[in-house]
């Protein structure tokens, strides 16, 4: 047995020979082979040279035929050879890996007939132990089915997942496709494009085993592509072409070189052996690999033809017939069973003569793919019905006798109605075998009428939210001002009070027990209590943003400067004060102090009358504004605290005080003016003795003729405007020449007075800071 002799690894009666550990051991010698040594076999149809390309790559020895004598099976079982001396175009110095050769019988023989039970399970056999399988083709065999061996590729591709696709997928097979009398007309590229769809096809349609489902032809094999010329009309160019392939087995280290680490099995060599022993065991031995027969693959592949030819045809009729008849439910179903029918009936004319099972299982696919391609239409037409009856809904909800029918009844009734109408529509379709189940569409109807009942109900309760708001919030703050602005020592207390019954007075409708309503739009427990305290959280941003609007700075100097003039300005029965005396003045001012004091820390903090701070009780910071109830500053500096109590800042109250004591002094003041003003008038005695003292010249007036002239004169002025009612404007000329007159001397004597009693009043305005600061 020299080292390019043969052996046969597996005879033509299935059986595997012991006889190749010791045939490896005859070949290395001594030498330690370790993992440096790589598996390939060669695929192809009987007679289409796979042996001659074998010799003549890799310089071994199999047994060819000779087409002079007789073109028939030369390669039986599965044969094994062993080599080194690769063809190629380049001298390679270093020491190339040791090469086992696996010959495998030629699939589609005649002297095996339909029993093709071994060729399938030989190059399954071939897929599992080799590192690259090369495929050998012709070129006119390209875009067959079974001529280029796609068949059985196609099944070998399916056990091969179901008994290895489970294991690590690390390890992947070189499918190394020769195609054999290239002549160049078509190029490779063009030819490696038709055979790499076919591949992918054949996949696609492959049975994945479990866990498998997911992976693609490229998880197990890589694809390669070489041309060779004519062996006898380019005989020349053939030898240049193969050592071309050659040289990919020995050019370690470049792009195109075929033994990667990924293909090898990782393996010692005699592990290998045992390794292939066991796949055989396995392949040969498994229920999976009772292969149907050749008249089933034609039957498969029939019943495939004519199930695409009646689909093609379904496809074209269907958009013309279809599109009009989409809005109305019994013309659309009768059309779709019509070309649903006919296309089935086609099929069953035709495909009825093959293999039964066949025939029936391609005839529930077809019927899926017909399912399949009317369910858009179905899902259209019950979307559109669908957007119909929500439209309905949404009429018959918000056009209800509010007085009469509540919304959630109105609700309750409408839905059933939709829900009964959606459902027998798609009970039609379901009838007439349309649609295979309903499940998913009655699901995504469910889920997508919940999401617009919801819609419905927050329309709903918008509405009354704005209704509460729109009453509650002019009533709060109308409350709230018309209280502060006139305050008590217990206006927080009334405040409150008056705060809970605005809210109890505007949720009344929505009343259950305390601190529980129902907002009667058919919302959980949870759900209202989440809306009411939203109303509650409203209540009270209403409350804060009044409050601290309105109690400004100089809203409090205002309220405290009012209470001071009520009690300084008018007595117990509310009649203005006339003073008399300073004293007076200085009594009512103190008292009319107190009085408006009394109120200002009220109106600094807002606590109960038992000094307990107000505070909410709902969150009402911002959590989305970053907002707490921390110390804030704001534009002009000042600090102030978040919480609700918190009206005014220590030095805001310094601002009031400062700004209530300027507006009271000024007021008093002017109470003291008057007094001073009231002596500087001319007492009555003074006139008295006036007329005593002048009466001589009183009497020498009288007699003087000018006098008499004069009273004439006035006589005579009487008479007319007496006579001609003319005393309405003499005495409006007269009043105004007299207040010019009493106008000019009073501020004649206010200068006088001013100047006299400066020091005067100097002097009672330090006393007057004196008793403030006693008083403080």
């Amino acid at each position: 047995m020299t080292d390019r002799s043969a052996i046969q690894l597996i005879d033509e009666e299935k059986e595997f020979h012991q006889s190749a550990l010791q045939y490896f051991q005859q070949c290395i010698g001594n030498r330690d082979v370790g993992l440096n040594y790589h598996v390939i076999s060669v695929f192809g149809s009987q007679s289409s040279g796979k042996s001659t390309l074998l010799n003549v790559l890799f310089n071994t020895n199999f047994d060819t035929m000779d087409a002079q004598v007789k073109r028939q099976q030369t390669t039986k079982g599965i044969w094994l050879a062993h080599t080194k001396d690769v063809n190629t175009t380049i001298e390679v110095n270093r020491d190339r890996p040791d090469i086992f050769v696996l010959d495998v019988e030629g699939s589609d023989g005649s002297e095996r007939g339909e029993d093709q039970d071994f060729e399938r399970k030989a190059a399954l056999f071939a897929i599992a132990v080799s590192e690259v399988l090369i495929v050998n083709m012709w070129e006119q065999q390209i875009g067959l089915y079974q001529g280029n061996n796609m068949a059985l590729l196609k099944t070998v591709f399916e056990v091969n997942l179901s008994l290895f696709g489970n294991n690590d997928n690390d390890h992947k097979v070189l499918l190394l496709f020769v195609i054999r009398d290239h002549v160049g007309v078509t190029p490779l590229s063009s030819l490696s494009d038709s055979v790499t769809r076919e591949l992918e096809k054949i996949w696609s349609e492959l049975s994945m085993p479990i866990g498998c489902e997911e992976s693609s032809l490229y998880d197990f094999f890589d694809l390669k592509f070489v041309g060779l010329a004519h062996k006898l009309l380019q005989e020349d160019k053939f030898t240049q072409d193969v050592k071309k392939l050659g040289d990919s087995f020995v050019m370690k280290g470049t792009e195109n070189y075929y033994f990667k680490p990924q293909y090898h099995h990782r393996l010692p060599l005699d592990g290998w052996t045992m390794y292939a022993e066991n796949c055989w065991d396995q392949i040969e031995h498994n229920k999976d690999l009772d292969l149907p027969t050749q008249q089933i693959l034609v039957a498969r592949f029939k019943t495939e033809e004519i199930s695409n030819e009646a689909l093609e045809e379904f496809i074209l009729k269907y958009d013309d017939s279809i599109v009009p008849l989409k809005s109305s439910l019994g013309p659309l179903t009768s059309q779709l069973v019509k070309l649903k029918e006919e296309c089935l009936t086609k099929y069953d004319e035709q495909a009825s003569r093959y293999a039964k099972n066949v025939y029936l299982e391609k005839r529930e696919s077809l019927n899926e793919k017909l399912n399949l391609h009317i369910s858009g239409t179905i899902n259209e037409f019950l979307e559109t019905l669908m957007e119909k009856l929500w439209e309905n809904l949404k009429l018959e909800v918000f056009s209800r006798d509010k007085a009469t029918t509540s919304f959630v009844e109105s609700l309750a009734i409408g839905k059933s109605k939709t829900e009964k109408e959606f459902n027998e529509s798609t009970g039609v379709f379901k009838k007439l075998e349309l649609l295979a189940s309903d499940d998913e569409i009655t699901s995504k109807f469910s889920g997508d009428f919940e999401e617009k009942i919801k819609q419905l109900r927050d329309v709903e309760l918008k509405v009354k939210f704005n209704n509460i708001r729109k009453n509650m919030i002019p009533e709060l703050k109308d409350h709230v001002i018309h209280l502060l602005s006139h305050p008590s020592k217990k206006v927080w207390d009334d405040i409150m009070d008056d705060f809970e019954s605005t809210i109890e007075i505007n949720l009344s409708p929505y009343y259950v027990s305390k601190d529980n309503y129902d907002f009667k739009i058919g919302l959980s427990d949870d759900e209202n209590a989440k809306i009411y305290k939203n109303i509650r959280v409203l209540a009270w941003r209403t409350l804060d943003t009044t409050v601290h609007d309105y109690l400004k700075i100089d809203t409090i100097v205002s309220i405290l400067r009012d209470r001071f003039e009520d009690v300084f300005r008018y007595d117990a029965e509310g009649s203005p004060r006339l003073w008399k005396t300073e004293e007076e003045i200085d009594g009512a001012f103190r008292i009319a102090k107190e009085h408006a004091l009394e109120v200002f820390e009220v109106l600094s903090l807002a606590a109960t009358s038992d000094n307990v701070e107000i505070a909410p009780d709902v969150p009402m910071a911002d959590e989305e504004n970053g907002e707490d109830n921390e110390i804030y500053q704001d534009n002009e500096g000042i600090f102030h605290s978040r919480r609700f109590a918190h009206i005014l800042t220590e030095l805001q109250k310094e601002n009031v005080l400062d700004q209530f004591r300027r507006q009271i002094n000024i007021t008093v003041l002017d109470s003291k003016r008057s007094i001073i003003t009231t002596r500087t008038h001319i007492p009555p005695w003074i006139y008295i003795l006036l007329a005593v003292l002048g009466w001589n010249e009183f009497v020498a007036v009288i007699r003087n003729p000018a006098f008499v002239t004069l009273i004439l004169v006035l006589s005579a002025a009487f008479f007319v405007i007496h006579k001609f009612g003319l005393w309405g404007p003499v005495v409006n000329v007269v009043q105004g020449a007299v207040g010019e007159t009493r106008t000019a001397i009073k501020d004649k004597l206010r200068k006088l007075v001013a100047e006299d009693h400066e020091a005067e009043e100097s002097f009672e305005m330090k006393d007057f800071s004196k008793d403030e600061q006693k008083e403080e």
